[in-house]
């Protein structure tokens, strides 16, 4: 009985805390939501995925070096 009680309190409260951020709902994050997807949206992905490639060659490469 008492695990129900426990279960019904927690999925209550549960969706009221989604609604706690304010955060994307702000101004500053539209601001940043449109600059990052604006028009020159395929440059900011190359520049946000460029280090990935690299760090992976990098690891790549101090694996085969090191002992």
């Amino acid at each position: 009985m008492r695990k129900n009680v426990l279960m019904a309190v927690v999925a209550t409260l549960a969706p009221s805390s989604l609604w706690a951020c304010t955060l994307c709902h702000s101004r500053i994050a539209e601001d940043t939501r449109a600059t990052v997807m604006g028009h020159d949206l395929w440059s900011n992905m190359a520049a946000l995925l460029l280090p990935f490639p690299l760090l992976f060659a990098a690891v790549l490469l101090a694996r085969r070096v090191a002992p």
